[in-house]
């Protein structure tokens, strides 16, 4: 999972940069690192990629409108109030990123306290400065949380995949 979902992130932060970049060249891009056949829809709301890989389909979605999937885990924390940037479905896991205008301690704190409530152990935490990753697990499941100060708001990357 992981090295599709770094292809992936990669590819759209890359890409999103390259306003002019084409739906070819950028499908041309994704079925490189991903080794499989994709589709890429860019619209002035942003950009949808779909495909297949060897242990089942993906999708990604960028820009404005993205919603959360709808069988992204109940039990891990969606935080409120935040604006969902993008969403990827992998075979392996989900991953979501979300913007909020509150404090990045006060998403952190929020997270370890939602988190635990709902069942996960906290495996690891780590203030990088500003930047601060948890890891929590559940069962055969990992979670992993990346809170980052970023433009005057607060983006949060929550990835979710077995363990």
């Amino acid at each position: 999972m992981t090295k599709y979902i770094i292809c992936l992130f990669c590819l759209v932060f890359m890409l999103a940069g390259c306003g002019g970049s084409s739906e070819e060249a950028i499908e041309r891009s994704v079925e490189k690192a991903t080794g499989e056949d994709a589709d890429v829809d860019l619209s002035d709301e942003g950009m949808k990629i779909t495909g297949k890989t060897e242990e089942g389909a993906f999708s990604l979605s960028s820009g404005e409108g993205v919603e959360i999937p709808k069988d992204f885990p109940d039990d891990v924390l969606i935080y409120r109030p935040s604006k969902v940037n993008m969403a990827m479905n992998m075979p392996e896991g989900q991953s979501i990123t979300m913007t909020t205008s509150d404090d990045s301690k006060k998403v952190e704190e929020t997270y370890k306290r939602e988190m635990t409530a709902k069942g996960w152990s906290e495996q690891a935490s780590m203030n990088m400065g500003t930047q601060s990753m948890l890891m929590y697990e559940k069962e055969d499941r990992a979670a992993n949380i990346t809170i980052t100060p970023e433009d005057g708001e607060t983006q949060i990357t929550v990835i979710v995949g077995k363990n």
